[in-house]
């Protein structure tokens, strides 16, 4: 009798260990869970964050960020706002009349043309909405400094470039890209940033494509008065 009220003692303490032992893995499996999923909640936040604020910019930042990092010379920032149908126009003087090159990235070690390197120019905000700066051929100076963009009007003079570029240069542009090129103005915004007169310009137009800005025109042909 003894010895099998023993036996039970002893089936009765393995029972609780081995149910306290359950208790401690069940325990440790449910915080590693929580761990994961606590994680894995983070990152989908912080994706979604990212998505959220390229989707919510506004122009004014888009504007400043793109005049930042032609500053810095940040290619990598530039090719990120360009869109990857519409592309980047880049407008040059090769001559007397304009002309333009389309591609789809941006690297400052490329200049267009090739024989026009992209300064390295200086921040000159803050962001000014405005008539923009007019640059004077006669007295070779501009009426104005800093930064601005031009809020109640829209850009023509990718279209224009594109229209001389077909009169004088037979550049056979297609009456259907003409159209895309107004469409994509018809959306755009165009920003200057002057500095000085011995330093160049930063001109170039942002496009509204759904719910995001893009940079669609860098013009480097404005402010030239070799014609």
């Amino acid at each position: 009798m003894r010895n099998l009220s023993f036996f039970i003692l002893i089936c009765f303490i393995l029972s609780a260990v081995s149910c306290r032992n359950n208790q401690k893995e069940n325990k440790a499996i449910k915080i590693a869970q929580d761990s994961v999923a606590v994680d894995t909640v983070a990152k989908l936040d912080t994706i979604e964050n990212e998505v959220k604020t390229a989707d919510t910019e506004t122009l004014e930042e888009v504007l400043e960020k793109l005049a930042k990092a032609y500053s810095e010379q940040d290619s990598r920032t530039i090719t990120n706002y360009i869109h990857p149908k519409l592309g980047l126009y880049i407008i040059y003087r090769p001559g007397a009349l304009d002309s333009y090159v389309h591609q789809y990235n941006f690297n400052f070690s490329k200049p267009v043309p090739e024989y026009h390197s992209y300064e390295k120019l200086i921040y000159k905000g803050p962001l000014k909405s405005g008539k923009l700066p007019i640059f004077d051929c006669g007295t070779m100076k501009w009426n104005k400094l800093g930064f601005y963009y031009d809020k109640k009007s829209r850009p023509n003079e990718l279209s224009q470039t594109a229209k001389f570029m077909n009169e004088i240069l037979d550049a056979k542009i297609s009456s259907t890209e003409l159209q895309q090129l107004r469409s994509i103005e018809a959306k755009s915004y165009r920003a200057i940033m002057t500095s000085n007169e011995t330093e160049e310009p930063l001109v170039f137009h942002v496009t509204k494509e759904g719910s995001k800005w893009y940079i669609t025109v860098i013009d480097r042909a404005y402010g030239g008065c070799d014609a």
